[in-house]
């Protein structure tokens, strides 16, 4: 296959093979790189020094590819962005953006990204290998913090038929409480508590004045 004798053979494509793969080895074309890559809120445009739970934010990133001697987009349907810490809690798929990227030979890939339900330090990964390409891998550690404590809502949904319970439970006992102390029963025998008390003190003033 290598030899000089195909090399040259009309109608073979031994010497384009051949050129493929050089330029391959040698990083002079299917070479990918990553230019720039940010991310930040998406309701403010802001980048803070921290995410809470639950922000939604933007990832973008920038990608080229190096053929015919020249920096070009890189252009593909299968470029993914990972929310990690010890596991992905988040794999979605990156949308290129129709305009083109920070440069004329670059094109940016974005992301919507919602963040999960978890605090801890994370780490945002895009490691996009396929084959054929060399490999782009791009890690960013953030912190993701709880919200404050007044940041969560004051009455939750879900907990409804518990704050109903509490309620009916304090109706209830008030008005058990009320019957008790309002009815015959109750009455008759707080009287006749109140009698054995004063027929004792009576009691008790005849013994000592013997």
């Amino acid at each position: 296959m290598f030899s000089d004798a195909l090399l040259g053979k009309r109608g073979g494509s031994n010497q384009r093979f051949i050129e493929d793969v050089s330029k391959w080895v040698m990083q002079e074309k299917s070479v990918l790189r990553e230019t720039g890559h940010r991310h930040h809120l998406s309701a403010t445009g802001e980048k803070p020094s921290h995410y809470r739970i639950n922000n939604e934010i933007v990832y973008e990133i920038d990608l080229s590819v190096y053929r015919d001697n020249a920096w070009h987009p890189y252009v593909a349907d299968d470029v993914q962005f990972e929310a990690i810490m010890l596991d992905p809690y988040i794999r979605a798929t990156l949308n290129r953006t129709d305009s083109t990227g920070s440069t004329p030979d670059t094109a940016t890939y974005h992301g919507d990204i919602k963040l999960p339900d978890r605090y801890g330090t994370f780490t945002f990964r895009v490691n996009y290998k396929r084959t054929g390409y060399s490999n782009v891998d791009v890690k960013d550690t953030v912190a993701i913090w709880p919200l404050r404590h007044d940041g969560y809502p004051r009455f939750l949904t879900a907990a409804y038929p518990y704050y109903t319970g509490s309620f009916v439970m304090v109706i209830g006992f008030l008005a058990l409480s009320a019957v008790w102390l309002f009815s015959d029963e109750s009455t008759n025998k707080i009287k006749a508590g109140a009698t054995a008390s004063k027929e004792k003190s009576k009691g008790k003033a005849k013994h000592k004045s013997s």
